[in-house]
């Protein structure tokens, strides 16, 4: 499943206005900021604090991905497919003419009892 692209005219609209709403509201507040008197005295203090705390954390994220990343198994790609198919996840026995299905439009699925069957609907 996957998600539509942005097709319709009115949803790439909408997905524009709501841009330029946010580019607004960014720029108003810190035209409300700007406005106010300048009081160095706690900036001081708070530019290296954040200077110091978002690098940190991001580093730990980082770290916490990397160790996640290692300890999950050693798989690289896909696990490759057998070339008989002969039983299913379930253990039930697959009988199907594989030639003819592959050019079917339409294929059905039967389970019956111990036994899977696929067939070409036509």
């Amino acid at each position: 499943m996957f998600r539509e692209t942005l097709r319709p005219f009115w949803r790439r609209l909408l997905h524009a206005l709501l841009l330029l709403l946010g580019w607004v509201v960014f720029f108003g507040f810190w035209w409300k900021v700007l406005r106010r008197p300048l009081s160095v005295g706690p900036l001081f203090v708070v530019i290296p604090l954040i200077a110091i705390v978002v690098p940190a954390v991001t580093f730990y994220w980082i770290m916490h991905n990397i160790h996640l990343y290692r300890q999950r198994d050693a798989r690289r790609s896909a696990p490759v497919a057998g070339e008989h198919y002969d039983r299913d996840w379930h253990g039930r026995r697959v009988v199907a003419e594989w030639e003819g299905l592959r050019a079917a439009r339409e294929i059905s699925i039967e389970v019956v009892g111990d036994v899977k069957r696929y067939e070409a609907s036509e």
